[in-house]
């Protein structure tokens, strides 16, 4: 038996991987977070416009980035065993599968008027979001094949490259956004259907970015990364769907939770909504931290896996676990200390409802801080058995958890208890420690299981 390597490695070699996946991260979500500042300087009700629409469209989104995630432990487990044959037909399929969803989405968001309307949202606030939807709608297969390509890059324990890029890209989208919103440079102003195209045009600059990279670097690029793309195989696309599938259903099981959760706040007013997509988006930025952990959970977990290193996987998971609840705990503090001041940042000043957003606003944040802990677990224990290929499972306790306690217990605070807005926030926090708790019993007993068989049974 081979001996695991020392505590001290495995520290040193999460936060070595972890530090520019969370760059990476916080880059990405940045652009996003752009965006509802943007949103929320031209006015509440572009604010609420743009958070409704954003919520309709998630679903597909979280769908896509747990089909593409699928792509880091199948390409970590391939160059563990040190097959990059398969390691490259895992991104090509990526690229199909990212493609050919990609376009099926367009349909959905083109007519995402009459989707909000039939979610008994504000006519106003529909009529809005309707032209955003369908610019953001045109750079989605864009968006998801860069997820293919920047996941294949991690897991050659390369994260860096993409945190560069992702650094490029929100300056890029900061200055379209200005571009479009406001019409310079002979532009038509196009409001906050000008923030929808920004953000198409720039993940579709980023792709070029990162596909050149990978083309240019020595060790990715000696295996002609792009080579054979019209070559279909079925048996690795079927891989692809069966680990990342239920990873979608995961992430939309969570993420859906706070959709739900935001557009029921619809049913009370507008100010409700522009405080939940301000609460929303803090949980999002604080969500990438231990997100960055449990990308490189993952990576490291599939590599030790490819190559039937049990007690090295095991460790890396346990520590993880330990830099996730470090970190959670000192991010908790900071957004009670600093919760009015975050939500200032995205409020005109001037605008009529700016006091009764800040008021439901602090309640939520409270909240956020409140579930940090949980959530970072969650993502870590998910991400750890993600990294062998158990995702089926976990999907059905992620279901479980978020819709059938998460959900239901929000909408009995909220409404039948008389809450309000701050009901529905309670309930997501009960979905995420119900969560939290049965995922960590799974993940304790795979590690039991893996010290007894001493081996791995991948797909």
């Amino acid at each position: 038996m081979i001996p695991p390597k020392p505590w001290s490695h495995h520290f040193w070699a999460t936060i070595k991987l972890s530090f520019p996946l969370m760059l990476g991260q916080i880059a990405l979500i940045s652009i996003w977070t752009a965006d509802i500042v943007m949103m929320g300087w031209i006015s509440t009700d572009s604010l609420a416009a743009g958070t409704q629409a954003n919520r309709m469209y998630q679903p597909l989104y979280f769908i896509a980035i747990g089909l593409t995630l699928a792509v880091s432990p199948l390409t970590s487990q391939a160059l563990g065993a040190k097959r990059q044959r398969i390691a490259r037909q895992v991104l090509r399929m990526g690229i199909w599968m990212a493609t050919i969803y990609g376009l099926l989405t367009i349909i959905p968001l083109w007519h995402g008027q009459s989707i909000l309307l039939w979610l008994r949202q504000d006519p106003k606030v529909a009529e809005q979001a309707s032209t955003y939807l369908r610019f953001v709608g045109l750079g989605m297969a864009p968006t998801f094949i860069y997820f293919v390509l920047r996941n294949y890059v991690s897991a050659y324990q390369k994260p860096t490259p993409p945190v560069i890029i992702n650094m490029i890209g929100v300056g890029v989208n900061m200055c379209l956004n200005y571009v479009f919103i406001h019409g310079v440079f002979g532009f038509p102003a196009l409001g906050l259907a000008g923030i929808g195209l920004a953000t198409s045009l720039t993940f579709t600059f980023m792709v070029i970015l990162l596909a050149g990279y990978m083309i240019r670097n020595r060790q990715i690029g000696r295996t002609r990364p792009f080579s054979r793309l019209t070559r279909f195989k079925p048996d690795v696309m079927i891989r692809l769907l069966i680990v990342g599938f239920p990873i979608g259903l995961t992430l939309l099981a969570e993420t859906g939770m706070f959709i739900v959760g935001g557009i029921y706040m619809g049913v009370f007013g507008i100010a409700a909504v522009a405080a939940s997509g301000i609460g929303n988006q803090l949980a999002a930025i604080t969500y990438m931290v231990p997100l960055a952990i449990s990308l490189a959970t993952t990576i490291r977990i599939g590599h030790a896996a490819g190559a039937n290193h049990v007690r090295d996987a095991i460790r890396a998971g346990l520590m993880s676990v330990y830099i996730t609840v470090v970190i959670t705990l000192i991010m908790s503090i900071v957004i009670l200390l600093e919760k009015d001041t975050v939500t200032r940042l995205f409020l005109n000043n001037d605008d009529a409802l700016f006091h009764e957003v800040m008021a439901q606003a602090s309640g939520m944040l409270l909240i956020v801080a409140i579930f940090q802990l949980f959530d970072g677990l969650q993502s870590v224990f998910v991400s750890a058995l993600r990294g062998i290929s158990d995702t089926r499972m976990p999907a059905f306790i992620s279901i479980l958890s978020y819709w059938g306690v998460g959900v239901v217990s929000g909408y009995i605070l909220a409404t039948p208890m008389a809450l309000g807005p701050i009901g529905v926030w309670i309930g997501m926090a009960i979905g995420l420690a119900t969560a939290t708790l049965v995922l960590g019993g799974r993940c304790w007993r795979t590690r039991n299981k893996l010290i007894r068989q001493n081996r791995f049974d991948l797909i």
